[in-house]
């Protein structure tokens, strides 16, 4: 008997590739749920090999440990500890088995770290047309908006200001916050947010012209009001699995944004000057709040989990290894 290893989600994608190259729509394929362009991104299943997305998928996941390395070296780490951190990413059996099986996550995982790379060698426009791209791929990297309009401030780059004390009295002034609010609307910051607004909503347009509403509802509006119990790591999977045909449940999905949000918006805020922490526990509440949470998820934070261990003082023996069986026996014990 052969033994099935392939994800539905890549009979998924190839299926609607395989609509987009006879000229068809990708929601022709019943449970597309994602922007088109990662069928299109996906044609070659149909023209060259129909394992080429796994390929793509796989090479991705090399991008992103060669960035978790470079983005380490640049945060002063190194050379050699650059190299084990990046292994955590590189040679993690869920990262492999993910990937190989066909889910697209690592894609992602790609573009938002070299969006955050960029960020750090100050290539702001490059990195403002890769987060357009990545918000529009899924929607879920919007939430790194915060940290990062936080960490553009000309004034208080990386967590090291300019020479110059302020007195302590100043803050309690309003000329002292008036300006403060007047200097966060920098130049950098502006062009930051038109030039990846301007992307998102660019292929945002292209999308809806060729695909109209039905693009909307299937990448974006059905992921509002989706409600799914199975395979489901979610704290909200009983509450879905007692309401799942209650009429009301939908709105009560909808409600379940109001404390992801809220958390979320807050972490930004509070560790906005470290971008890659921020980003990371942004990413791990987001997870944790969403009211669908499978498997794939965890790639979301995984990619950045070896950029923040310098940040923590958690000892790996034994605290760390005790979380780490305690995040793997919870899955265990849900499957």
């Amino acid at each position: 008997m052969q033994v099935k290893y392939t994800d539905i989600d890549y009979k998924v994608f190839s299926d609607a590739a395989r609509f987009v190259t006879q000229g068809e729509s990708p929601y022709k394929r019943a449970t597309y749920r994602y922007t088109p362009l990662l069928a299109y991104l996906l044609t070659p299943n149909t023209y060259i090999h129909k394992s080429f997305g796994k390929f793509l998928f796989v090479l991705a996941d090399i991008i992103v440990g060669v960035l978790i390395y470079r983005i380490l070296c640049l945060r002063g780490l190194h050379d050699q500890k650059a190299v084990y951190y990046s292994a955590i990413w590189l040679l993690n059996p869920v990262v492999a088995n993910i990937s190989t099986r066909g889910n697209a996550e690592s894609l992602l995982g790609a573009m938002v770290l070299l969006t955050l790379y960029w960020v750090l060698v100050k290539k702001f426009f490059a990195a403002s047309i890769l987060y357009g791209i990545s918000v529009h791929f899924k929607i879920y990297p919007v939430i790194y908006a915060v940290p990062l309009l936080v960490l553009l401030d000309d004034e208080d780059y990386w967590g090291l200001r300019r020479k110059g004390k302020e007195r302590e009295h100043d803050r309690n002034s309003l000329k002292y916050w008036t300006g403060k609010v007047v200097r966060f609307v920098n130049p950098t910051r502006i062009k930051f947010v038109l030039t990846s607004g301007g992307v998102f909503f660019l292929l945002n347009g292209i999308m809806y012209y060729l695909y109209s509403l039905e693009f909307l509802n299937e990448t974006y509006l059905y992921h509002v009001t989706r409600k799914d119990h199975r395979h489901n790591f979610s704290l909200w999977f009983y509450y879905i699995y007692l309401t799942f045909d209650i009429s009301k449940s939908s709105i009560m999905a909808l409600l379940a944004f109001l404390p992801q949000i809220g958390i979320v918006t807050l972490l930004g805020i509070v560790f906005g000057k470290d971008i890659f922490f921020a980003c990371f526990v942004q990413t791990f509440a987001f997870v944790i709040y969403n009211k669908v949470c499978t498997s794939q998820y965890f790639m979301w934070y995984i990619c950045l989990f070896p950029l923040i261990i310098q940040s923590t003082t958690i000892k790996f023996f034994y605290k760390g290894l005790f979380m780490l069986f305690a995040w793997i026996g919870g899955q265990v014990i849900n499957i």
